[in-house]
């Protein structure tokens, strides 16, 4: 009798043991699906927040219809600066919604605020998940910049990507046709077009960039010598592409998805246009204003017309002889004529220009602007360790030609063609970059010539834009790109091809030369082994200010999701 009670009390503690334990981990379980579940609904409810943000912004009439003409009523309506806002506001909106907490970051990326639209703004919302407090967050530049800010690389037209060009960070983007094969063309000093008989690589987008084009098709080609041809003084593709990634490459298919938001264009002839009055002090709604830009946006020939309004404003603006010497001491250089002007007013160089030596156009520590009617050289050192310094806004009613080593903080408008040759771009020492638009074509060549570094370092930090199409040769030189590359494309069609967009060439790996051409190709795996890297750097948005084009449409660029 004791033996069976004694073997019921110990199964009879087993089984509470056993049911204790399932009672626990049934809790333990259910506290992790609830910290899981918490977690969730929180990037649910940020992601939301950031869907709603940008429907609400869509309207392509949105600054009018909401009858926004300045910055403060942009604050005002967004419902910054307001430990309360209202229920009117967006910010309050999304915490009455959602739960998601709108705060203005804008100063902490030195953005004039009272001067521009664009805002800097950290969404978030908090979870408890059983063990602490965390935040998801996201942040979002909400901006009236074109979308062609927005990409590393891209083209309203057709974009074709050649070899082994490496999108490091940063989104792509085609508005017609998209291409990519393992083939490269280059062309010889005596110009000759080649097609490489090497196996170029095929292009490598990051696990985190996506390739936007008009209907999600992507064609492609993997059979190197059997993608182009030189034909008729032009590279022309040959028969063997077809809408799919090639199976027997080793590089993995990019991410392809179809953009289906609105590309938000530039006019450039009215994008310099307002940057002329505006720097003159005729700022819009004004009735003066709104002529002027109706001049401009009706002429039949615009650039005729910006000349005018050159000659109608010059007199507002502080006139500099241009590369003559000070009359009362013609040993100053024109940089040192730039220095001792006062630059509460823009500066005015009428005719061609060079400059060699370092230049700051800032007032109280914003950009001014040089404007200069005829073509500018910038003239940077050779010495790898020695730089040019460039601070200040500027527009070429000419052609522009980049040589040497230079740091530029500044935003670059011209209205002919752009040349960058044997140059290395650093941003300034604040830091802050070049965003460089060309009405003309843009020629960005003979960079870091058969270099092939065992520490890839960006040489070109800037963004560089040109209304027209683009034709970018990475097969003896070495680019790498920290901003972005955009070829509109405006009908014209691309040097050395018949398409209308950006082409792009670049090898994947050592390119030596002989005689100044491109002479042995040893093929690299390494991504970061390509002669052509793109990095894309959305700090780029904040850092110009007032320079940037601006558009009357609102878009937002987000970055990544964080959970804290």
């Amino acid at each position: 009798m004791i033996t069976t009670l004694l073997v019921i009390t110990v199964f009879l503690l087993l089984g509470l043991t056993i049911v204790t334990t399932a009672v626990e981990h049934a809790q333990f379980t259910t506290v992790r699906v609830d910290d899981v579940q918490s977690l969730h609904e929180a990037k649910t409810d940020v992601n939301e927040a950031v869907a709603d943000l940008k429907a609400e912004l869509s309207d392509p009439n949105f600054l009018v219809r909401h009858r926004i003409f300045a910055p403060d009523q942009w604050d005002q309506f967004l419902g910054l600066g307001s430990s309360s806002p209202g229920e009117d506001t967006i910010a309050g909106r999304l915490r009455d919604r959602y739960g998601v907490i709108m705060e203005d970051e804008s100063e902490q990326y030195d953005i004039p605020k009272n001067q521009v639209f664009l805002r800097a703004l950290r969404l978030t919302k908090t979870f408890n998940d059983g063990h602490r407090t965390r935040t998801v967050k996201r942040l979002v530049f909400v901006t009236n910049t074109p979308s062609f800010l927005k990409y590393a690389l891209g083209s309203k037209e057709t974009v074709v990507l050649n070899g082994g060009v490496y999108v490091e960070n940063g989104n792509v983007y085609t508005g017609q046709n998209a291409y990519a094969s393992n083939a490269t063309n280059y062309v010889k000093a005596n110009g000759q077009l080649t097609v490489n008989s090497s196996n170029a690589g095929m292009p490598l987008l990051s696990s985190s960039s996506i390739w936007y084009t008009n209907d999600g098709q992507l064609n492609a080609c993997g059979q190197t010598t059997g993608c182009w041809e030189a034909s008729q003084g032009r590279f022309r593709m040959k028969t063997n592409w077809a809408p799919r990634w090639p199976t027997d490459v080793p590089e993995p298919a990019p991410t392809i998805r179809q953009e289906n938001e609105d590309f938000i264009d530039v006019d450039f002839d009215l994008t310099v246009a307002d940057k002329l009055l505006q720097a003159s002090g005729i700022l819009p709604p004004s009735s003066d204003y709104i002529e002027r830009m109706e001049s401009i946006q009706e002429a039949g020939d615009k650039n005729s017309q910006l000349h005018t309004l050159v000659a109608e404003l010059s007199n507002q603006w502080t006139s500099i002889q241009s590369n003559q010497p000070d009359p009362n001491d013609p040993r100053k250089t024109l940089e040192e004529v730039i220095k001792e002007q006062s630059k509460t007013k823009p500066l005015y160089l009428d005719g061609n220009s060079v400059l060699r030596g370092d230049v700051d156009i800032q007032n109280s520590g914003v950009n001014q602007w040089l404007i200069v009617n005829g073509d500018l050289r910038l003239d940077g050192p050779t010495n790898p360790s020695t730089f040019v310094s460039v601070r200040g806004n500027f527009i070429v009613l000419g052609d522009l030609t980049l040589t040497g080593n230079l740091r530029l903080d500044a935003s670059i408008y011209v209205t002919g063609s752009t040349k960058i040759y044997q140059s290395r771009i650093e941003r300034a020492l604040n830091n802050k970059g070049v965003v460089l638009l060309s009405k003309g074509p843009l020629d960005i060549s003979r960079i870091n010539e058969f270099n092939n570094p065992t520490i890839p370092t960006p040489n070109l930090k800037g963004y560089f834009y040109t209304d027209s199409s683009a034709t970018i040769y990475a097969v003896g030189s070495y680019l790498y790109i920290e901003g972005g590359l955009f070829a509109r494309g405006n009908r014209a069609t691309a040097p050395d091809t018949d398409i209308n967009g950006l082409v792009v060439n670049a090898f994947r790996g050592q390119v030596n030369g002989e005689n100044g051409e491109p002479d042995r190709f040893t093929p690299g795996s390494d991504p970061l082994s390509s002669r052509l890297v793109v990095r894309y750097r959305p700090e780029m948005l904040v850092e110009q200010g007032t320079g940037l084009p601006f558009v009357n449409r609102i878009s937002l660029v987000v970055d990544r999701l964080e959970v804290e």
